[in-house]
């Protein structure tokens, strides 16, 4: 492993929110797709770890490679709740259509936060191939499920 991709890695994982971080985050990410082949199976294992790292989650759907969408699906439905919401992000912009059946497919999970969070992801996905799912959606238990799944519908222009 490179000493290159390691010091990219440590910028692209620091904490900071200030303007200069976030710019310095985004020349690291960018840095890192340049040695694909190397930083990506790195950003899975951090994906995967305990705590999951949040960064390593959004910069996933920058490679656009489909082996992180299963990455990215197992988090949404086994983290915690704040962490479902970011992985759900990172599958709304992977480019992959395996991305929107993930999503898709956590919105039969019994957890009502897994499903608030793939009806977040399939709405800012864009992708009106995601109505019919949605749609089934509109029969869940919970009211501010229906409620944010007419909202994702009215948004993907899904009203009939």
């Amino acid at each position: 492993m490179s000493d290159e991709v390691d010091r990219e890695l440590a910028i692209l994982l620091r904490p900071s929110g200030d303007a200069g971080a976030r710019r310095a985050r985004g020349e690291a990410l960018e840095a890192l797709l340049e040695r694909a082949d190397e930083a990506h199976p790195r950003l899975l294992a951090l994906a995967e770890s305990a705590p999951t790292s949040l960064p390593a989650l959004m910069a996933l759907p920058r490679f656009g490679r489909p082996e992180s969408v299963p990455v990215l699906e197992r988090v949404l439905r086994k983290a915690s709740g704040p962490t479902t919401a970011v992985a759900a992000a990172a599958l709304s912009e992977h480019p992959a259509d395996a991305a929107r059946a993930a999503l898709e497919a956590a919105l039969g999970d019994p957890r009502t936060q897994v499903v608030l969070s793939a009806v977040m992801g399939l709405s800012e996905r864009g992708d009106a191939r995601a109505c019919p799912p949605l749609r089934a959606a509109l029969r869940h238990d919970d009211p501010e499920v229906r409620q944010r799944v007419a909202a994702a519908l009215r948004r993907l222009g899904c009203d009939d």
